[in-house]
This record gives structure tokens, sequence and C-alpha cells, in this order.
């Protein structure tokens, strides 16, 4: 069952959603989509985590990752 989309917390000029899919046993997986401007530049799939919480927890902290590394290859 797909459930709505949640809004990632990053840095200035990057927005995010984790888009989770609940199985029937509560464990949950997704896709976090990561944009820097509006412009698309990762989508990170998320696998089968035991609940929704850990899998949110884990999309946003491999997003807060994928940006730092961004970043840090940009400079």
């Amino acid at each position: 069952m797909h459930a709505p989309s949640l809004v990632l917390e990053l840095p200035d000029h990057w927005t995010g959603a984790f888009e989770p899919t609940m199985n029937a046993d509560g464990s949950c997986a997704g896709v976090a989509e990561i944009f820097l401007d509006g412009v698309p530049r990762c989508a990170l799939v998320i696998s089968e985590q035991p609940t929704w919480d850990i899998a949110f927890q884990r999309a946003q902290s491999k997003a807060v990752q994928f940006v730092r590394a961004w970043t840090c290859s940009a400079d």
C-alpha cells in the first residue's frame, strides 16, 4: 500500500520527498527523490525496513549523506 509522500529536511536549495510503500506486516520500503533548485539529482531506493519510522529515518539520513557528498564534490 502506498502512503503519501513525506518531505525530507535538507539544506537550502535542496528538497526531497520519500514515497513509502507499506507492507501488510508493517514493514516499509520506498524511494527518496532529491532535488537541487527543483532539478532532480538523485533517487535513493530504501530497502525494506521493519517499520515506517525506521524507513523514513533511513531515507532522511541517506538523503543528507547524498547532499553532503554532492556539496563536497562541488567545492
